[in-house]
């Protein structure tokens, strides 16, 4: 019973840290270059001035900001 709990442990912590891993290389991060609100019709300067950055792409979010992908 011990061992099959141990087993349990360690496979709940290396689920747990591929999901990290996994998250942390998707994350997005605000354009340093986009100013002002970003409306929906933005969206392709906001993916132009991402790209522009070096970063994978970008999206207009509901607070109106410039997020690049890839980060």
């Amino acid at each position: 019973m011990a061992l099959l709990k141990s087993l349990f442990v360690i496979l709940a912590v290396m689920t747990i840290v591929l999901m990290v891993a996994n998250t942390a290389s998707a994350i997005d991060c605000l354009s340093g270059r986009f100013s002002g609100p970003c409306w929906a019709w933005d969206g392709e300067q906001c993916r132009r001035l991402c790209g522009e950055e070096g970063h994978v792409s970008g999206h207009c979010s509901a607070s109106l900001k410039c997020w690049c992908e890839g980060c």
